[in-house]
């Protein structure tokens, strides 16, 4: 092998060995900047896509607070409606309070009359499924201070009002540290913000530290004993910034297109460079004329205007995948968010779908929540010890057009069993039941065994 294969050969390999460590130096910074996108997110979601950051590619915020769910709330009407529609279900009608004691029932008839119990507990519903939790401060006279702990309370007015609050607004300042303490972990102190985001009162600037006996925290989904929930927007709040962003984009589409942009092309181009103060002074002057659209005409010589205009894409199907997911994450069916937004009504089993949901949101989270906020009035006197149940309605009742069809399937299936040559399949007591009306009964034609009205082969014997 000659001195000059030698020499090309080497040559050959320190080329392979540069090409090599660039591209290590490419793939190491490759990684960092990978590993920069992903940190970001402040989610982990590098872990799940090595290659890509969704929250930063799409302009998804890379973490969620109180505020990003209060302005999604307050100003976007899908993320309103999943917000509400399960407070509205639920509290359509009012809890059954059954008691043993009419002094508790007297009592808590006139707080809540007085106080209009039944909307400050929806109110506290409601906006504790826009963020992490809600609470009620309990205004009391009880010649303390706010952030003293409080005792018994004597019965009637000592209780002055029930006062709903987001997360913004009661803030936890201090927790009980103390391991055997069995509220480990809980805060003992909140700082009241009245002026707080989602606050109806700007006026009210003074910041007040409230004792959690003061203080009763409502948080659906905290099932680890603490008083952080799940907000309701959490999940679906990407889906939510696409609806958005589709619903946005459509309108600034339309406006752009209905303003009729107008380009002018020079029919001489190569004055162009000579006129260019012309030119301008031209540009200045169409768009102050363009402001001024009582105007109807303007002379251009030497001009050719074109409007420009341009299709805009139908997003139906983007905004029917973003409504897709927005349902699935909050339990209620895009026909019944948006209506008729999709091109359809909500059906009756999407509509029944709301009212079971809402049924079983009652009995479990909601029983729970006006336990605890009658147990705390027992608890420091507002109410007299007493057993007490909460019962609600059913949402799923028949209403009385559904009760009479069943009736009427029912005498349809008697009548052909009779023509059959059968016996009726249903008695007159029973369809009289299913349509939620008292039995018709002769009181003189009971016998002993309370049967109602007589059989066929009954005598009947005058008096």
């Amino acid at each position: 092998m000659s001195d000059s294969e030698k020499t090309f050969t080497q040559s050959e390999l320190n080329a392979a060995i540069s090409q090599t460590e660039a591209f290590m130096v490419n793939a190491s910074t490759t990684r960092q900047i990978v590993a920069q996108r992903g940190a970001l997110s402040g989610t982990g979601y590098d872990n799940a896509d090595t290659l890509h950051n969704v929250y930063t590619d799409y302009g998804y915020p890379a973490e969620l607070d109180f505020s990003n769910y209060m302005n999604m709330y307050s100003r976007f009407g899908i993320a309103k409606r999943v917000v509400e529609i399960y407070p509205d279900v639920c509290w359509i009608t009012p809890p059954k309070i059954t008691e043993s004691s009419d002094q508790f029932k007297n009592e808590l008839d006139l707080i809540i009359e007085r106080l209009n119990l039944w909307q400050r507990l929806k109110g506290l519903d409601t906006r504790q499924r826009v963020g992490q939790y809600a609470g009620f401060f309990m205004r009391v006279k009880d010649n303390s201070k706010p952030h003293e702990e409080l005792k018994k309370l004597g019965a009637g007015n000592s209780l002055i009002d029930m006062m709903p609050l987001y997360e913004s607004q009661i803030v936890p300042l201090t927790y009980d540290k103390d391991v055997q303490s069995e509220r480990y972990g809980q805060p003992v102190t909140y700082q009241f913000k009245p002026s707080a985001e989602g606050s109806r009162n700007s006026n009210e600037t003074d910041s007040v530290t409230i004792h959690h006996t003061r203080i009763i925290i409502a948080a659906e989904g905290a099932d680890n004993g603490g008083i952080y929930g799940v907000p309701v927007l959490q999940s679906i709040y990407n889906s939510l910034m696409d609806a958005r962003k589709i619903i946005g984009a459509g309108g600034e589409g339309f406006y752009k297109n209905a303003a009729q942009s107008v380009v002018f092309e020079l029919t001489d181009p190569a004055s162009a460079s000579q006129n260019a103060a012309l030119l301008q002074a031209f540009n200045d002057s169409f768009d102050d004329w363009m402001r001024n659209r009582s105007l109807r005409g303007m002379w251009t010589p030497g001009l050719k205007p074109t409007v420009l205009q341009s299709d805009l894409a139908n997003p139906k199907e983007f905004l029917a995948a973003a409504l897709s997911d927005i349902a699935a994450g909050s339990s209620v069916a895009s026909t019944v968010i948006s209506g008729m937004q999709t091109g359809r009504l909500a059906s009756t089993e999407d509509s029944k779908s709301v009212l079971s949901t809402g049924q079983s949101r009652r009995v479990n989270w909601l029983t729970e929540l006006v336990k605890s906020t009658l147990d705390w009035m027992i608890t420091y006197g507002v109410l007299p010890a007493s057993e007490y149940k909460v019962e609600w309605d059913d949402l799923l009742a028949l209403s009385d057009t559904e009760k009479l069809t069943n009736v009427g399937l029912m005498a349809d299936a008697n009548q052909k069993q009779f023509n059959s040559g059968g016996q009726p399949v249903y008695s007159a007591g029973e369809m009289r039941d299913k349509s939620d009306y008292e039995p018709d009964v002769d009181p003189d034609l009971e016998d002993d065994e309370g049967d109602q009205g007589v059989g066929p082969n009954d005598e009947i014997i005058a008096e």
